[in-house]
C-alpha cells in the first residue's frame, strides 16, 4: 500500500522565503558593486519589478544614512506608500516636459519600481500609452477642401444615393516579403535563439492590385496589373471597361448603384470622367471625393489590412504564389465584417466634418 505523506507547508514557505531572501541579497550586493539595474536584470534574469523595488529601497537607505539595506522582505508591517502627492506631482512635471518618456525611464528617474510608476501614470494621472501616429501633413487649404467635399458626399448619401448599392474601389501594391508589426508581433519561446528571423529583400518583387467591394458585402476578384505597368488613363479605362463595369452590372442585376474612386490622376482624367458619365449608372465625380482621404475608403481602413494579415503572414517564394494568396483572401473575406466596415462610411464622413477636415484616426 502506497502512503503519501501530507505536504510540509512550513518547509515550503521556508524554501520560498529563503529564495526570496537570496534574490534580494544578490541584488543589493550587485548594487554595492556598482552594477546598474539593467545589468542585474540581464545577468540574473530577475523580474524588473523586483530589481527596481529593491534598488529604490537600497538607494533610499543609503541616502538616509540609517545603515545598509536589509534584504529581508518585510511581510508583516505595511510599508508606507511611495505614491505620495509630491511623487505624483513630480511624475506629472516629467511627463509634461517630455510625454515621450517611457515608464521605465520615468521609474528610474524617480527611483521607484516600474509597477509603482505604471500605477501613478494610469491610476493617479489617468494616462494611457499610445502609439505615435505618422500621417501626411494636411494644409489648412486641404482641410477646408476635405470638409467641403465631405458635405457634398453627405448630401449625396442623404438624397441621390439612398437605396443604391455603393461600389468602393482602390489600388494597393503587395510585396512578397512578410509584413511584421514591430510593436504587436511577438513570439513565445524559452530561448531567444528559437525566435524566427523575418528576412527582408532590398527590392522585393511586388504586384499592383485593384480591388472593388460593395456596401452589401460583394467582393470583386482582384485585378492584377502587369509587371512594371504604368497605370495611365488608357490602362485604367481598359480595366473599367472590361472588368469593373461588367462585374458591377452583374452584381447589381438591374438595381441602381453608384461607383466611388479616389483622386489618382488616371481616375480624374477627362477621358475616364467622361466615360464614367456616359456608361456608369452613377458615380462620384472628381469634384466629390476629398483629397488625402484614406480614412474614408473602406478598402483603405479595412479591406487591405484584412487581406495583408492573411497574405503577408509569411514570405512568398514568388509573385505567382502571392497572387494566389491574395485571390484566396478576397474569396474568403468575411462578408459580414465587410458590410459593417462599409456602414462606417457615413459616420466617418460626419467625423471629418466635425474634426474640421483633420484626420480622424
Amino acid at each position: 500500500m502506497l502512503v503519501v505523506s501530507a505536504p510540509n507547508f512550513k518547509m515550503s514557505a521556508q524554501i520560498r522565503s529563503s529564495a526570496e531572501y537570496n534574490r534580494r541579497a544578490a541584488i543589493i550586493e550587485s548594487l554595492r558593486a556598482g552594477r546598474s539595474q539593467n545589468d542585474i536584470i540581464w545577468f540574473f534574469g530577475y523580474p524588473k519589478s523586483t530589481v527596481y523595488d529593491v534598488a529604490a529601497k537600497y538607494l533610499a537607505s543609503e541616502k538616509s544614512k540609517k545603515g545598509s539595506a536589509n534584504p529581508r522582505r518585510k511581510s508583516h508591517s505595511k510599508q508606507k506608500s511611495v505614491r505620495t502627492p509630491a511623487m505624483i506631482e513630480k511624475a506629472q512635471e516629467l511627463i509634461s516636459e517630455d510625454p515621450g518618456l517611457s515608464l521605465t525611464k520615468l521609474a528610474k528617474t524617480l527611483g521607484v519600481s516600474y509597477t509603482t510608476m505604471r500605477r501613478i501614470a494610469e491610476e493617479d494621472l489617468r494616462y494611457k500609452s499610445y502609439v505615435i501616429k505618422v500621417r501626411q501633413m494636411l494644409s489648412e487649404a486641404a482641410k477646408m477642401k476635405r470638409v467641403a467635399r465631405c458635405n457634398l458626399l453627405l448630401n449625396s448619401l442623404k438624397n441621390e444615393v439612398s437605396g443604391r448599392i455603393i461600389f468602393f474601389s482602390d489600388e494597393k501594391i503587395f510585396s512578397i516579403d512578410a509584413k511584421v508589426n514591430r510593436r504587436n508581433d511577438r513570439w513565445l519561446a524559452n530561448d531567444p535563439e528559437d525566435v524566427p528571423v523575418i528576412a527582408r529583400t532590398k527590392f522585393p518583387a511586388s504586384v499592383h492590385v485593384l480591388g472593388v467591394v460593395s456596401n452589401e458585402g460583394h467582393v470583386m476578384p482582384p485585378h492584377f496589373f502587369q509587371k512594371k505597368e504604368t497605370i495611365t488613363k488608357e490602362v485604367y479605362l481598359r480595366v473599367l471597361t472590361k472588368i469593373v463595369k461588367p462585374w458591377m452590372d452583374t452584381v447589381a442585376a438591374g438595381r441602381p448603384y453608384i461607383f466611388q474612386q479616389d483622386g489618382a490622376p488616371a481616375h480624374t482624367s477627362h477621358l475616364v470622367q467622361n466615360w464614367l458619365s456616359d456608361n456608369v449608372d452613377l458615380f462620384w465625380s472628381k469634384e466629390f471625393w476629398p483629397p488625402n482621404s484614406p480614412d474614408l475608403n473602406p478598402l483603405d481602413y479595412y479591406v487591405w489590412s484584412a487581406i495583408e494579415r492573411v497574405t503577408n503572414k509569411s514570405r512568398k517564394p514568388n509573385v505567382t504564389s502571392l497572387q494566389a494568396a491574395i485571390e484566396a483572401a478576397f474569396a474568403n473575406m468575411d462578408k459580414c465584417a465587410l458590410k459593417r466596415a462599409c456602414q462606417r462610411f457615413r459616420t466617418r464622413i460626419e467625423a471629418v466634418i466635425e474634426a474640421k477636415g483633420d484626420y480622424i484616426e
